[in-house]
């Protein structure tokens, strides 16, 4: 490829996991291989031989991207959730759907984050050419180089503390459970909320094991009304990009109850990837992308999977194990970028 393409994300803030799994670690990997992709800017705009919007189709978008296409330059488009759904069927939420349609009219390459929504988008949209799907890589590290020192080292601190606590209850025999996420969508049914399916089995369990809650996420609020209550032991931590790793880390097993819903249906693996990448156990409700990691954690069985976990760690082990292979082979930051880079061949073609 030697000709310069535009990656155009909706959103450019690493707090936002589709910027960083979707565009900005891709687009790392991709530029230290030499290739001539960046992200977006307007003063190269004719020089770019491809533009690729992610997750961004509202109405000047998609004249922008009709107007360049006009003069030759080649546009590909990315989604990574169903926007065609809402739970409330809203005026806002439909147009929405007809903004997506109309990016994926005009792309020349459309690539989906999951099976599932590229087969959404197919049914909902006049679709050029097959959809091209890429999933999403697992992150070890997330770049926190544009946060301030006093930032980092506050973060840092913060985290060290929990740390210390939650090592502190392992030391004596608890057994730490994370869940992680946004608290929810505007569109959709879902988020944090989705725990109060699985209370009762957790506090079930909780009266004969001891294990703890944590629930990292962006609604304190929410957390104190619905979760802290509980009768276990619960915690909630603010998402930080500097923090959030470590103290994904230092937890034994996550669980993620899942609503479903066409929205959810059309999820990556990317949560249940990162949690195994990160060590941990995995217990959850299954959507179509976790059929990839059903021979490496629990699927739909909740009691008796939460108990296999806490009564043999050799099973977490082996489940760790089995999962790490599904990840090498398909969800390594390189893996991913390959298939984008496969991706701008064909667009440029």
């Amino acid at each position: 490829m030697s000709h310069l393409i535009g990656w155009k994300p909706r959103f450019l803030d690493i707090r936002v996991a589709s910027y960083r799994l979707r565009c900005l670690n891709p687009l790392t990997v991709l530029r230290n291989r030499g290739l001539p992709v960046e992200l977006f800017r307007h003063e190269h705009s004719k020089a770019y031989r491809a533009i690729v919007y992610s997750k961004l189709y509202g109405r000047e978008t998609y004249e922008e991207a009709q107007s360049l296409k006009q003069t030759g330059v080649r546009i590909g488009f990315d989604l990574c959730d169903n926007h065609f759904y809402s739970a409330w069927n809203s005026p806002t939420s439909r147009q929405l759907g007809d903004d997506v349609r109309r990016m994926i009219e005009v792309a020349d390459g459309v690539a989906a984050s999951s099976q599932e929504l590229a087969g959404e988008m197919m049914r909902q949209a006049t679709v050029k050419k097959p959809i091209t799907v890429i999933g999403d890589g697992v992150e070890s590290e997330i770049d926190v180089s544009d946060f301030s020192p006093w930032q980092r080292a506050w973060h840092r601190l913060f985290s060290k503390h929990l740390l210390r606590q939650i090592e502190s209850m392992k030391a004596k025999g608890t057994i730490p459970l994370v869940w992680f996420g946004n608290h929810g969508s505007p569109e959709t049914e879902g988020g944090m909320l989705d725990l109060l399916k699985i209370r009762a089995v957790l506090e079930s369990i909780g009266r004969r094991f001891p294990i703890s809650l944590t629930v990292v996420s962006n609604a304190r609020d929410k957390f104190r009304r619905q979760i802290q209550p509980w009768a276990l032991p619960t915690t909630y931590v603010e998402w930080s990009p500097i923090s959030f790793l470590p103290i994904l880390r230092a937890h034994s097993i996550a669980v993620i109850p899942i609503t479903a819903n066409p929205f959810t249906r059309c999820k990556t693996s990317n949560r249940l990837a990162l949690a195994i990448h990160c060590g941990l156990a995995m217990v959850a409700d299954s959507i179509p992308s976790f059929r990839d990691f059903s021979e490496s954690c629990f699927l739909d069985n909740w009691n008796d999977g939460l108990l296999a976990y806490l009564q043999n760690p050799g099973l977490r082990q082996r489940h760790l194990e089995a999962g790490r292979a599904v990840i090498e082979k398909s969800f390594t930051g390189e893996k991913i970028a390959d298939q984008w880079e496969l991706f701008f061949q064909n667009l440029l073609r």
